[in-house]
């Protein structure tokens, strides 16, 4: 009887101890829990529907986790208005908010992180309305839209990293030039919002986000009706905790895990799989490399269509030799990549570019064979032969400005499709969009040659710049400064484009084996 009791005692003793335990690593899990919440902000958060279950996605949200989960925590979030997660922060209903900037009036509720990353904020206008405020720095554009009027829209509970622009907005003499936007459903994004006031000219402009208000703008197809201005405000961001329920040393392990992730690489992984690819697309979209694009497209499709006319191909023929180096090696590299649509079914203008040259080219050329049977057919062969030179000329540099911005595209789309590593990758993509289409088209018509790989220097010059600018954008991930990878861009652009024209008129070709 004793040893039975002995033995309950032993068990009850084991089981208590074991309960103990168990609560204790529940209150340290407990612990171990901050919660936060989600805003609509593309591409720093944003809902994404997986195999029918709704998920947040965005830089943000993996740049927070991963914070979180290197200093030991585990984040809790949910959807919430951002005006409504700030009061959460204040009243301690909330521990933690990403994405904030740092002002006097929230250091009275909440601390903040060293910076997480930095947004730079652009002032939207309708389009050619810049010069109406003439400023050079945020501080003298500040000053401008007070001395006229002019009607800010902001965010409800939104602020901004430049003292001045904050100095404005605090000020209550200006809340007549101050106009509040809540975001609307089902979107509930607020820079959507905000681009509505504007057209809508219920205000005369914003202050946003460059990324999130780009990819806004080219979802609403209104880059021709809105522009940024020139100054542009750059500043940080951090992480905020609030003071109601978050102790200071939680604080201080976050920081040192933002240290720590700069220095081992996983920042700069997050930045290349969302930021890079947005603020390159931007690049994409601008005026000058559509207008080299469609020029590069309209000479690809000129070069089938005088191979077609050299060997007598009926129209159908000419439509497939134009088309193949017009959008063949997108195609081939949307394949390869697996793009959900092809960049040839994104946009109608492609095509219309190698009908209308197909056909306006066989017209052009039938009333070309009747002027030469006619009387004045030897004045103008003479005309022709004197103009060919030039014209050949001019068809070179069109060329090789299609090949400059099919080599950036090509590296774009490794960047978008996150194909790793980039330096391999992004030189061999954009050898296939600059190239690979040329490579098609002379393989259909059976040329023994095919010149892009039998010494004519070409797709080399694509696997060189592409090299040169993904290395380049890799180094520039952990800034991830907009004027910089500007720069880095049109470099590339240029540098292609210069070479290309120098290995014509020093005629390089390639070095070839020898049997």
């Amino acid at each position: 009887m004793r040893r039975y009791l002995h033995r309950c005692a032993a068990v009850l003793w084991r089981a208590g101890l074991l309960v103990c335990l168990f609560s204790n690593g529940l209150h340290a899990d407990d612990r171990r829990v901050l919660t936060g919440g989600w805003s609509a902000w593309p591409p720093f958060s944003y809902v994404d529907t997986v195999r029918g279950v709704q998920q947040w996605h965005g830089l943000d949200v993996e740049l927070l986790n991963a914070v979180a989960k290197e200093a030991g925590y585990r984040i809790e979030a949910d959807a919430v208005a951002w005006d409504q997660h700030l009061r959460d922060i204040e009243t301690g209903r909330r521990d933690i908010a990403v994405g904030a900037s740092r002002t006097p009036q929230r250091e009275t509720y909440a601390m903040f992180s060293i910076p997480l990353r930095y947004e730079t904020m652009v002032l939207v206008v309708p389009r050619g309305k810049s010069a109406s405020l003439p400023a050079n720095t945020p501080e003298e554009l500040v000053a401008k839209i007070r001395q006229t009027g002019f009607r800010l829209g902001v965010g409800q509970g939104a602020t901004y990293s430049s003292k001045a622009v904050q100095t404005f907005l605090a000020n209550p003499e200006n809340s007549d030039q101050i106009v509040s936007i809540r975001p609307t459903p089902p979107a509930n994004v607020l820079e959507h919002d905000l681009l509505e006031a504007l057209l809508d000219g219920r205000i005369d402009g914003y202050l946003s986000d460059r990324i999130t208000t780009g990819q806004v703008i080219l979802a609403k197809d209104a880059m021709g009706q809105v522009e940024p201005h020139p100054v542009k405000v750059r500043g940080p961001l951090h992480l905020m905790f609030s003071k109601a329920a978050v102790e200071p040393e939680v604080v201080e392990r976050f920081n040192q895990a933002i240290r720590r992730m700069r220095t081992n690489g996983a920042e700069r992984e997050l930045n290349e799989k969302y930021m890079l690819p947005m603020l390159l697309t931007l690049i994409l979209q601008s005026d000058w490399f559509i207008a080299a694009d469609l020029l590069g497209t309209t000479v690809f499709a000129l070069s089938g269509l005088l191979i077609a006319v050299r060997y007598n191909y009926d129209i159908f023929g000419a439509l497939v030799l134009a088309a193949l180096p017009t959008v063949g090696g997108g195609v081939v590299r949307d394949l390869i990549t697996n793009r959900e649509q092809l960049a040839v079914m994104a946009s109608p203008i492609y095509i219309q570019i190698i009908v209308v040259l197909v056909l306006g080219g066989f017209v052009v050329i039938r009333v070309a064979q009747l002027f030469r049977e006619s009387n004045l057919g030897a004045a103008g062969s003479r005309l022709f032969q004197y103009s060919r030179k030039r014209i050949e000329f001019l068809i070179q540099i069109f060329d090789a400005i299609g090949l400059a911005a099919f080599t950036v595209t090509g590296v774009v789309v490794a960047l978008v499709t996150h194909a790793k590593p980039l330096w391999i990758w992004g030189p061999i993509l954009a050898a296939i969009t600059a190239s690979g289409g040329g490579i098609l088209r002379d393989v259909v018509r059976s040329d023994p040659e095919v010149p892009f790989l039998k010494g004519e220097l070409y797709p080399e010059i694509a696997v060189f710049w592409g090299a040169v600018l993904s290395v380049y954008l890799m180094n520039e991930a952990s800034e991830l400064n907009p004027e910089h990878i500007a720069i880095g861009t049109v470099t590339t652009f240029v540098g292609v484009f210069v070479t290309r024209m120098v290995v014509i008129y020093f005629g390089i070709r390639s070095p070839r084996f020898r049997s």
